[in-house]
This record gives C-alpha cells, sequence and structure tokens, in this order.
C-alpha cells in the first residue's frame, strides 16, 4: 500500500470528524478501480491523479442540523491515563 493512500485516509478522517464537530452529515465512500471516469468528468480530475475515495458532507434530510456532540460520552468513560 502507498504511504500516501494511508496519508489520505488520515486527512479523510479529519474531514468526517470536522464535519460532525460543525453538526453535518459526511461520508467516505471508495472509488473503485477503473471506475473513476465519471467522477474524473464530473470534478475535472487530471488523468495523473488517482482518485481513491470521496467525501459528501451535507445537512441531515429533514432534521435541519444534526447534532452528534449532544449524544457524545463524556471523556472520562472513554480516556483511560495508564490503566482502566
Amino acid at each position: 500500500m502507498p504511504f500516501w493512500h494511508i496519508d489520505t485516509g488520515m486527512a479523510a478522517l479529519l474531514i468526517l470528524l470536522t464535519a460532525a464537530d460543525e453538526g453535518l452529515g459526511a461520508v467516505f465512500f471508495g472509488i473503485m478501480p477503473g471506475e473513476a471516469g465519471a467522477l474524473r468528468a464530473t470534478f475535472g480530475i487530471p488523468g495523473d491523479h488517482e482518485p481513491i475515495g470521496a467525501i459528501a458532507i451535507g445537512h441531515g434530510a429533514g432534521s435541519g442540523r444534526a447534532s452528534l456532540a449532544s449524544r457524545r460520552r463524556p471523556r472520562a468513560e472513554m480516556v483511560h491515563y495508564g490503566r482502566w
């Protein structure tokens, strides 16, 4: 696996988390090899770039803004320092 695919995955995760923090919905979906033609044509992706995925971001249907922050567990329930 090329290291830049791992870097791209990490960057995508940061984008998804930021969208959630802003009250938006977001989803990452992979682009299968050989299936990037429509994506390239729609978004003008040059032939020397290899799209491996895309992220869709938006507001929830009918509910206005999604609120994940209100459903998060307290940090003390999730983070453990040195022992459980």
